[in-house]
C-alpha cells in the first residue's frame, strides 16, 4: 500500500484510503499536497490511458464540470500522466451508497426516501445543464448522515459505449438499450428504478439474469410499484421521460429554477440572455431607428394630450422633469444636426 500511496506523488497527491473499487478503477481518499486538501481520488484502471479513449473521458468531465448543484460533486483536477489516468473530485461527506447498502443489508438508512428523493434532483438538474449521467450505480452515490445526496462520474458510459473492454457491462444498473449503444434521459430513468429497489430491498431486490437487464421483485404500494414497474421497462418509450417527470409521479417536487452559473459556457448564458430578451431589444439597426422615432412620437404626443388636471388624482399629474425627458430625443437630434452643419462648414472654407 505503501507504493500505492505515493503514487501520484508528482502530481501532488497522496493516497490515504481505499474507499471502493469497481470496473472503473479504485476509489480513494486523498489529499492535495500543496494545499493539504482532502479530496476523493479516482485512479482509472489502465486501458483508459490510451489517447482515445482518456481524451473522450476528459470530454465528459469537462462537461460535468459545468454542472453547479449542491448535489453533484464538482472535479477539481485531471490527468494521465504515466502512472495512470485519474480524477480528483470534492470529497463528499458520508458514505458511498455501496457501503451503506452492504452494511444494511435491506432497507438503507436513513430514510431511503429521502435519498431517492435527493437522487431525483440532482439527475433532473443536469438533466436542465444538457448532461447525462448513465452510469448511476452505488459507487457514484454519496449519501450523508442526514440522507442529503452528491452524484459524481458523470457520462463516463460514453467512453464505456466507444471502448466497451474498458469497463463491464454486466451491472444491473445499466439499461437494456444501452448495451445496443443507445442512450436517452430515460436511460437514467432505468437506474433509478433500479436504485429505487436497492434502497428499500437491498440489492437482493433485484434478479439478476447475465447478459440481461435487471429484473425487480416488486412488493411496493400500488402506485409505487406501477411508477417503478415503469421504470425497469425494456422499452424506453414505456418509461418516465426524465427523472423530473419520475418525480411528478411520484409527487416528489424537484428545483424548476434554470441554472444561473455557467462556469466554462459561456454560450449557454448568452442564449439564455436572448430568450430572455427576445421581444423586448430590437434586434437590427433598422429595428432599432424605427423603435427609437416611434418612441419620439409618442413623446410629442403625450406632450400636445391635456392630462387629467388638477381635477386628476396626484398618480395621473404629470411629474416636474416629464417634459424635458420627453423632449431629450429631440435635443439630441437637434445637437446631432448642429454638429453635422458645423463639420460641413469648416470643411468648405
Amino acid at each position: 500500500m505503501k507504493d500505492i500511496n505515493e503514487l501520484y506523488k508528482n502530481e501532488g497527491y497522496i493516497l490515504e484510503e481505499l474507499l471502493a473499487s469497481d470496473s472503473w478503477g479504485e476509489l480513494y481518499r486523498g489529499v492535495y499536497l500543496p494545499h493539504q486538501r482532502q479530496l476523493l481520488f479516482r485512479r482509472f484502471t489502465s486501458g483508459l490511458a490510451e489517447q482515445a479513449p482518456w481524451e473522450l473521458a476528459a470530454a465528459e468531465i469537462q462537461a460535468w464540470a459545468r454542472i453547479d448543484h449542491p448535489a453533484v460533486l464538482q472535479p477539481l483536477d485531471w490527468g494521465n500522466p504515466p502512472v495512470g489516468p485519474y480524477l480528483a473530485t470534492e470529497l463528499p461527506d458520508g458514505l458511498p451508497l455501496a457501503a451503506m447498502v452492504q452494511e444494511a443489508g435491506g432497507v438503507v438508512e436513513p430514510a431511503p426516501d429521502r435519498i431517492f428523493a435527493g437522487l431525483l434532483e440532482a439527475v433532473e438538474a443536469a438533466r436542465r445543464w444538457g448532461v447525462l449521467h448513465l452510469g448511476l450505480g452505488l459507487t457514484n452515490v454519496w449519501v450523508d448522515g442526514s440522507g442529503a445526496v452528491k452524484l459524481s462520474e458523470f457520462g463516463l458510459w460514453y467512453v464505456r459505449a466507444e471502448f466497451p473492454e474498458l469497463a463491464s457491462l454486466e451491472t444491473p444498473f445499466l439499461a437494456p438499450e444501452q448495451r445496443q449503444g443507445k442512450a436517452t434521459a430515460a436511460t437514467d430513468v432505468y437506474a433509478l428504478g433500479a436504485l429505487f429497489v436497492v434502497l428499500h430491498r437491498g440489492i437482493a431486490g433485484l434478479v439478476l439474469d447475465a447478459g440481461e437487464e435487471a429484473r425487480a421483485v416488486l412488493e411496493f404500494p400500488d402506485g409505487v410499484q406501477s411508477a417503478v414497474s415503469r421504470c425497469l421497462d425494456a422499452n424506453p418509450l414505456a418509461r418516465p421521460r426524465s427523472a423530473g417527470e419520475l418525480a411528478l409521479t411520484l409527487g416528489i417536487s424537484t428545483c424548476d429554477e434554470p441554472p444561473h452559473s455557467y462556469r466554462d459556457c459561456p454560450i449557454c448564458k448568452l442564449k439564455e440572455e436572448i430568450a430572455r430578451d427576445r421581444g423586448l431589444r430590437p434586434r437590427s439597426a433598422t429595428d432599432r431607428l424605427r423603435a427609437f422615432i416611434q418612441g419620439s412620437a409618442d413623446a410629442s404626443r403625450d406632450i400636445s394630450t391635456p392630462t387629467a388636471g388638477a381635477s386628476g388624482s396626484p398618480a395621473e399629474r404629470s411629474r416636474p422633469g416629464d417634459e424635458i425627458d420627453s423632449l431629450f430625443p429631440w435635443i439630441v437630434i437637434a445637437a446631432l444636426a448642429l454638429a453635422t452643419l458645423g463639420v460641413w462648414i469648416l470643411a468648405f472654407r
